[in-house]
């Protein structure tokens, strides 16, 4: 069986060991201490966040993804859905939750596989629903601190900036949280500068109201022995080699180098030695798996975009208005190259960090050298 897993939480045996990170948050959830983790996208924070509350294992834990919430009832309705799974995994039968918290007008449904119950929330009905009432919808998780440890973890905070009312939004919600000392908060974001504007702005209500928490790669050292266990569990090897052309081509991202590991396994045998022949099929398999997906974003972008696109992958995005790179893009004005990235930046196909502007998706720039389309 394929050891190598991508795109979902892992624990336990598949969580590859990153101790000083560990040992940081359980710090930090032992002291009640709501911290901001940063880190890029697939890095493995809910994953590391997720582990160490289970080493606690007197916590609890609330886990809201904040992803694609638009509106205050939409996230309303992800905290008291994420509420009442932590009120079913804590041992409460579905007849308690669905007569307990009536008033939510929960539906659960019933896993057939696993048995457990998943719960919908909809307050899309609620005309009266304002940023204020989401001070409602963290009083049970208050009244519930009281009684056991609670770690409330929101999943891509940085997202709260796209409700139309934010504003208001992310300040109820700060006034509410801060009257409720016996709840730990970790708030988890993946694209830094808006992280940084949400806790490190004066003007915003949750200026220096988190400790900071960074993650960043797995040191390849510790990376490499973690991945050559898996290989060996089925019998085959990897070199130094093929575990260095790994690293350098998903960017040293923690799900992007299971991705790509996975991929290589699908396409090997017992007892082979992986080689980097082997890391080039894998990244082939990648591509032609989401060629179809990738066909479809350069369908929607304009001519000057994907130009855009073809230079930021051939020279990166340190420069992107050097005289550099406009030849890689084959664009004339500097104004074409700020405009269209912006425009990428809006479609999360780009991103910017300290270093410049970067992929969302390694792969994606892989398979764009790999077309060889002409800026």
């Amino acid at each position: 069986m394929n050891p190598f897993q991508h795109g979902v939480v892992v624990s336990g045996k598949d969580f590859c060991p990153r101790p000083d990170l560990l040992r940081e948050l359980c710090g930090h959830i032992e002291a009640g201490q709501n911290c901001v983790i940063r880190g890029g996208r697939r890095m493995g924070k809910t994953s590391a966040v997720l582990e160490a509350i289970h080493l606690r294992r007197k916590a609890g834990c609330v886990l809201v993804n904040c992803w694609g919430k638009t509106t205050p009832a939409s996230l309303a309705e992800a905290i008291s859905e994420a509420f009442l799974a932590y009120q079913s995994r804590r041992g409460l039968s579905l007849k308690r939750i669905l007569s307990g918290f009536a008033h939510l007008r929960p539906q659960a449904t019933i896993d057939p596989q696993t048995g457990q119950p998943s719960f919908t929330v909809d307050l899309s009905g609620s005309r009266q629903f304002a940023p204020k009432s989401l001070e409602r919808v963290l009083d049970p998780i208050a009244e519930e601190g009281r009684r056991h440890p609670l770690v409330v973890v929101f999943d891509e905070f940085q997202a709260l900036m796209h409700i139309g009312e934010h504003e208001a939004v992310i300040a109820t919600l700060r006034g509410a949280i801060q009257m409720q000392p016996q709840v730990t908060y970790f708030y988890l974001g993946s694209v830094r500068n808006l992280m940084d504007g949400l806790f490190n702005d004066p003007r915003q209500p949750f200026f220096k109201s988190a400790a900071s928490v960074s993650v960043g790669a797995i040191d390849r050292s510790a990376y490499s022995a973690y991945l050559r266990e898996k290989f060996r569990s089925g019998r085959r090897r990897a070199s130094d080699g093929a575990l260095a052309r790994i690293f350098e081509l998903a960017n040293d991202i923690t799900g992007d180098v299971q991705q790509l590991c996975s991929a290589i396994w699908n396409g090997s045998e017992p007892g082979q030695e992986i080689a980097e022949d082997a890391v080039c099929q894998g990244l082939a398999r990648i591509h032609q798996t989401e060629n179809e997906s990738n066909t479809r974003i350069i369908d929607l972008l304009s001519p000057g975009q994907v130009r855009v696109l073809v230079g930021l992958a051939k020279v990166g995005g340190a420069q992107p208005t050097s005289k550099a790179f406009l030849e890689a893009s084959n664009i004339r004005q500097p104004s074409s190259v700020t405009k269209a990235i912006s425009r990428l930046e809006r479609e999360g196909l780009v991103f910017r960090d300290p270093l410049g502007y970067q992929f969302f998706s390694p792969f994606f720039r892989t398979w764009l050298l790999a077309q060889g389309l002409a800026a």
